[in-house]
C-alpha cells in the first residue's frame, strides 16, 4: 500500500514541479495548489495508511491552509530568504485563492485514496495468486494434492 501511495506522491510532485516551468495564470495557480495539498495529505497516507480517506483528505487540507495561514506571520518568507528552495513548501506570500486550491486537493484526495488502496489490493491478489501458481508448479507435494 505504502509504496503504490510513494508512487502517487512521486507523480503528483513531479506535476507539481513541472508547473512551475509554465506561466503564472490562475489556473495554474489553483491546480498548482490542489496538487499542493494532494501531496501533503499523500505524506499523511504513508505515514498513517489506514487512516480513512476523509481523513486523509481533512489533513491534506489542514495542512496546506495552516502554513497559508502562516504566511502571514512573515515566518516563512525569512525561511526562503535563508534557503531558497523552500518557497516550494512555504510559498511566498498569502493568497486566500489557495485555500480554494487546497480544498481541490482534498476532493482530489477524496478519489485517489480509494484508488490506490484498490490497486494495492488488486496487486496484493494477483501477488497472492502467482505465488500459489508457483507454488503448484514447482512444488511435488501441491501437484499429488490436487488428486
Amino acid at each position: 500500500m505504502r509504496l503504490i501511495l510513494a508512487a502517487t506522491a512521486a507523480v503528483v510532485l513531479l506535476a507539481g514541479l513541472a508547473l512551475q516551468l509554465l506561466d503564472r495564470t490562475v489556473a495554474i495557480d489553483l491546480a498548482g495548489s490542489a496538487l499542493y495539498a494532494c501531496l501533503v495529505g499523500l505524506l499523511v497516507a504513508i505515514a498513517w495508511p489506514r487512516l480513512p480517506g476523509w481523513a486523509i483528505a481533512s489533513a491534506g487540507f489542514g495542512i496546506s491552509a495552516a502554513v497559508e495561514l502562516l504566511q502571514l506571520t512573515g515566518i516563512p518568507s525569512r525561511l526562503v530568504d535563508v534557503v531558497p528552495p523552500l518557497r516550494l513548501v512555504f510559498g511566498s506570500s498569502f493568497d486566500p485563492l489557495d485555500l480554494v486550491g487546497y480544498a481541490l486537493g482534498a476532493l482530489l484526495l477524496l478519489a485517489l485514496v480509494p484508488l490506490a488502496r484498490a490497486a494495492a489490493v488488486r496487486g496484493g491478489a494477483s501477488a497472492r495468486a502467482n505465488g500459489r501458481a508457483t507454488t503448484r508448479a514447482t512444488d511435488p507435494r501441491a501437484a499429488r494434492d490436487d488428486g
